[in-house]
């Protein structure tokens, strides 16, 4: 197993020895286990309809709306620092902690919350492999108790290697200098969907999210995620940035980059829900509608 994995993903049995005898109300300073449970929708109650419930012991709730923008047209804005830094702060998450971010419905906002700590300074977070629905299935319990912490000292701080704006696709667009990698297949939703805005940034290559997990919701093997890159057309030696419709299941296309060596490929933050906004019509990849 490479590095790059173990650093990337962990195991439920890996979690499960971290915490060992300590299923009860205090958390350690070295881990903190991060419930990011989420659904599309800024009003919904993940704290009490799904965390409270029932959660992996020790972990805490997180909120991916929480520091976020409301901008019309954009369900899921970028984080503002400062805000960031007191929410992280209150989760008792501190420089050396190593964060561990699972979600109870599927990977998509565990690998979110992966990116969001990684572009904003903490690069020791890793994204438990299968999430709670493997926890579950491997037997683990669950606890409905909220673990006691101290607050942190953690200071966001943007790392732009990591994160592409609007203004920046369009560089890359006119240049060429890097691979644009749609998280979305061609025959999603909101690709093929025109007459709801449907659409991709053309000359975009596609590596399908759903396609990266096994049927038991893990990553697949490394030798399986090479073979979908290089269906797809994707040269890991050539820079990469990755793209999706909201900036969500891009993270998950940087995160198997990485796992096979690409290290630090950047999201588009915005991804098609932006750029389709800012009506750049030119640059709009059309699939051709069956005759």
């Amino acid at each position: 197993m490479t590095l790059s994995r173990v650093l990337t993903v962990v195991s439920t049995n890996w979690l499960r020895e971290q915490i060992g005898t300590n299923v009860q109300k205090e958390a350690t300073r070295r881990l903190r286990i991060l419930d990011t449970s989420f659904v599309m929708d800024r009003y919904a109650d993940t704290y009490n309809e799904g965390y409270l419930k029932g959660h992996i012991p020790q972990s805490v709730h997180f909120d991916l709306f929480e520091c976020t923008p409301e901008i019309p047209g954009i369900k899921v804005g970028f984080p503002d620092e400062n805000c960031f830094t007191d929410y992280v702060q209150s989760l008792g998450v501190w420089p050396d902690t190593h964060v561990v971010a699972y979600d109870r419905y599927g990977p998509l906002s565990a690998y979110r919350t992966w990116w969001q700590f990684r572009v904003f300074g903490h690069r020791n977070v890793s994204v438990l492999d299968g999430g709670l629905k493997k926890w579950l299935d491997d037997g683990f319990e669950v606890s409905e108790e909220e673990p006691e912490y101290e607050r942190s000292d953690f200071v966001a701080k943007l790392d732009k290697t990591l994160f592409r704006n609007y203004d920046e696709v369009l560089d890359i667009l006119k240049s060429k200098k890097s691979q644009l990698v749609d998280a979305r297949a061609l025959s999603h939703p909101t690709i093929v969907d025109e007459e709801s805005g449907g659409g991709y940034i053309a000359g975009s290559k596609h590596v399908s999210f759903p396609e990266l997990f096994s049927e038991d919701g893990t990553i697949k093997p490394d030798s399986e995620l090479k073979a979908i890159f290089d269906r797809a057309g994707v040269d890991l030696g050539h820079p990469i940035v990755a793209t999706c419709f909201r900036g969500f299941t891009a993270c998950g296309v940087a995160a198997a980059a990485q796992i096979l060596g690409k290290e630090n490929v950047p999201v588009y933050a915005g991804s098609w829900e932006e750029f389709n906004l800012k009506g750049y019509k030119e640059y709009k990849g059309i699939v051709p509608k069956k005759s």
